[in-house]
């Protein structure tokens, strides 16, 4: 469901990129190159995420990378390097995210257990990733982040 109003200007490009049924656990491309191109609406945060779920890692990560400070950007920044396969970095902004507030909607998983489960490949591991960065734009959404 996407969670930006229709009147929002990012709300069709967010609907195509939650109609997706195919993400990658690590994507090698952006999945529609360009799909973003030029966007400077929204925060810093929503924008690295929706590039992050249109698989656009540089993107994202060019968003992140400067915003240390904020726990929303780093823990985009921990999916971006978990999405790479690149997992020291990963832990590293596990570490640096610290015990961010989405963490509860979560479930029982915790953050170093679901980069276990990527790194190891486990079957469903790319579907339960997914539903994370979702839910996580959800939460950007509702909370202003």
């Amino acid at each position: 469901m996407n969670p930006l109003s229709p009147t929002h200007p990012l709300f069709a490009c967010t609907a195509t990129l939650l109609a997706r049924t195919d993400a990658p656990l690590r994507p090698k491309a952006p999945w529609q190159p360009g799909l973003l191109l030029g966007v400077t609406e929204g925060s810093y945060n929503l924008r690295a995420l929706l590039h992050l779920l249109n698989d656009d890692l540089d993107a994202a990560h060019k968003l992140v990378q400067v915003h240390e400070d904020d726990s929303t950007a780093n823990y985009i920044h921990q999916l971006v390097h978990r999405r790479e396969g690149d997992w020291g970095n990963t832990r590293y902004w596990v570490g640096m995210t610290g015990a961010h507030p989405f963490y509860a909607e979560l479930g029982r998983t915790t953050a170093r257990e679901r980069v276990d489960s990527c790194q190891r490949g486990e079957p469903g591991a790319a579907a339960l990733a997914w539903e994370e960065m979702t839910q996580l734009l959800g939460w950007i959404v509702r909370e202003g982040g």
